[in-house]
């Protein structure tokens, strides 16, 4: 699977909030700097996911752009909008950088 698969495949699962596809398309070693500092790896999305649920049961990205390996997008779930900065590559989405408008 490409790059551009694994990084369609991450947007995907956080569209449906399917933590499942959202981990089969990151590296094992996945890091989510979420609000406040907190890292989320790997093995948290199930209750990452989870948590998003309260807000929304989908979630809508747009603006999207992509220059090399790196990507960013605009995103809301419920009343909660931001935007992500993420780095993938040919074994998935590695790591992702959010930020939360207020």
């Amino acid at each position: 699977m490409s790059a551009q698969d694994k990084l369609g495949g991450y947007a995907s699962g956080f569209s449906s909030l399917d933590a499942s596809a959202i981990a089969a398309n990151v590296t094992a070693d996945y890091k989510l700097l979420d609000k406040n500092g907190v890292v989320h790896q790997k093995g948290d999305l199930p209750s990452y996911i989870g948590e998003l649920k309260a807000f929304g049961d989908q979630m809508m990205i747009t603006e999207v752009m992509v220059d090399g390996e790196k990507a960013w997008c605009k995103w809301q779930i419920g009343d909660v909008v931001g935007a992500g900065l993420i780095s993938f590559g040919e074994e998935g989405v590695s790591q992702e950088q959010l930020f939360f408008f207020e």
